[in-house]
């Protein structure tokens, strides 16, 4: 184990070093568990978090700590809403309907800044011209429900226009 290259995951041998879990837990490290054979697997907190039982081939381990960086590299890219609608966050494909991707085109440029009802409104007018009055706060509640599954959030500035928020699914939506 200790010739294979980590960048940026983390391995614990469990449960000889489970102190260090929380540590990397707080600071959003990913991290690789290799369980002591006969010891209890440990519960994970998250996609960055993944587990595999002594003994263990390097190739298994090779590719469980790919695994892991990749899921770590792509959370930290921002969101982006392609041009045929999908959202695409944390590794995660979302499809939008036009609507929807206009709207959120709005949200994912202004970010981390707040994006105006007046410019949202205006982007939902230009991809339906049959929006009604309510149609914003019609797309913004589905689009909570939608986004909220790929670790986003869309919080209302009262009067004044919304904020998309990153974070884990758990944090979101507890």
């Amino acid at each position: 184990m200790e010739n294979i290259m980590t960048p940026d995951v983390k391995i614990i041998r469990w449960p000889a070093e489970s102190g260090k879990l929380e540590g990397f837990r707080m600071r959003g490290l990913p991290c690789l568990i290799v369980v002591a054979r006969g010891a209890r697997v440990p519960e994970l907190a998250g996609a960055h978090e993944d587990w595999v039982r002594q003994p263990v081939e390097a190739w298994e381990l090779k590719t469980r700590i790919a695994s892991l960086h990749l899921k770590a590299t792509s959370q930290s890219a921002p969101p982006m809403v392609d041009e045929d609608g999908l959202l695409r966050y944390g590794g995660a494909v979302l499809p939008l309907t036009v609507s929807e991707a206009a709207v959120l085109r709005g949200l994912v440029q202004r970010r981390p800044g707040m994006a105006s009802r007046a410019e949202l409104a205006q982007r939902l007018l230009s991809a339906n011209r049959s929006a009604s009055q309510n149609a914003l706060d019609l797309h913004m509640m589905r689009l909570r429900r939608k986004v909220v599954s790929v670790g986003l959030a869309i919080e209302t500035v009262r009067g004044r226009g919304f904020l998309l928020k990153t974070g884990t699914v758990e944090d979101l939506s507890g």
